[in-house]
């Protein structure tokens, strides 16, 4: 029995929701198990309202476009969603939000694409080391992660290629920092 395309998508917006409460930027290592203490970041809302007014024309009927679909767990986001832009003609994500942190995919040809954001951060881990400097770009065996910070978020642009030591979007930085570069601000403060 086959998934239909939308059941697949279902499934792997969940899987990278699951994900995201495991999500850590750089590699770490905790030498005993501990509590752990996230803190939530503050919003920059001014800033993310200024980036959606700054949007270009197509990325607001795109950004209009998702909204009409109502996104899972949208409307309870307590931070700035960002998806890929207009000029990236990934079409729309399969979403789902859940206050503090949210996933947002895409299926491409041969590729899946997730945004994911976070506001919050562990803080005073006892034992908690770091197995390299962290860096805005890692290569994952079957594909990469681009990490950046905005509007006192974290966000996560993952890509997985069916292909991964053959397909450049999985190999090169330049593919997913140009998806960077495209993302667009979706939500502003109590919208």
């Amino acid at each position: 029995m086959t998934s239909s395309p939308c059941a697949k998508a279902a499934g792997a917006v969940a899987a990278t929701a699951a994900a995201l409460t495991l999500m850590a930027l750089p590699a770490l290592a905790v030498d005993k198990p501990s509590d752990v203490t996230r803190a939530v970041s503050t919003i920059d809302w001014s800033a993310a309202r200024s980036a959606i007014d700054a949007a270009s024309a197509d990325d607001r009927t795109l950004t209009a476009a998702f909204l009409a679909t109502e996104p899972d767990g949208f409307d309870d986001m307590a931070m700035a969603v960002m998806i890929l832009g207009a000029n990236t003609a990934a079409g729309l994500p399969a979403f789902r939000g859940q206050g503090n942190a949210y996933a947002a995919y895409y299926q491409l040809e041969g590729a899946q694409v997730s945004v994911m954001g976070s506001r919050t951060h562990l803080v005073d881990v006892p034992g908690l080391s770091f197995k390299h400097d962290a860096r805005s770009y890692e290569s994952t065996g079957d594909g990469a992660d681009h990490m950046l910070s905005r509007f006192g978020g974290t966000y996560t642009l993952r890509i997985t290629c069916d292909a991964p030591t053959e397909d450049a979007r999985c190999i090169k930085p330049d593919y997913l920092a140009e998806l960077a570069g495209s993302l667009t601000v979706v939500k502003g403060a109590d919208q």
